[in-house]
């Protein structure tokens, strides 16, 4: 199974496009947005074509948090607040927009999770701390690093590849 990961779109509309396209392309059967959406008509304009789940986390960016719950609810997509935890295939995932390094580490070493993914960095990051995959897709914008990215998790191998816009 796949799951793509996006985070810090910041109303891009034409980079959001193309990482729904890329999505779509990839076969991917959830895709997790790590915060900082900003605008809630971007859920019909740009999600709504997505052809798997999407579950999402708020950025610090994303001020309009009750029209943006509305919006991405009314597309079928799930707003989970802060932070998210779930289980899919066995492997146990931890969502969130802005956490510092050292408690990512601290969560990785506790062995609870398989799979950490968050944003705000806007800083691509794919590693393993012991069994934990960490990732960090870097910034779908583009605005910060002039790199506008995406990734792709394989669960069954727990790898994940970083995909440039």
């Amino acid at each position: 199974m796949k799951i793509g990961i996006i985070s810090d779109t910041h109303d891009n509309i034409p980079l959001i496009k193309k990482a729904v396209d890329i999505f779509n392309k990839e076969n991917v059967e959830l895709v997790l947005h790590a915060g900082d959406i900003i605008s809630p008509f971007i859920a019909p304009k740009c999600f709504k074509d997505l052809k798997c789940k999407l579950k999402l986390v708020y950025g610090n960016n994303d001020g309009e948090k009750l029209f943006l719950k509305k919006k991405f609810e009314e597309i079928g997509a799930e707003i989970a607040g802060e932070y998210l935890e779930f289980t899919i295939n066995n492997k146990k995932i931890y969502v969130t927009h802005a956490i510092s390094n050292s408690v990512v580490e601290a969560l990785a070493k506790s062995g609870d999770y398989d799979i950490i993914v968050y944003g705000h960095t806007h800083e691509k990051v794919v590693k393993k701390v012991n069994n934990t995959l960490i990732v960090n897709p870097g910034e779908c914008c583009g605005y910060l690093t002039d790199e506008s990215t995406i990734a792709v998790i394989d669960l069954d191998k727990l790898e994940a590849e970083l995909i440039k816009l």
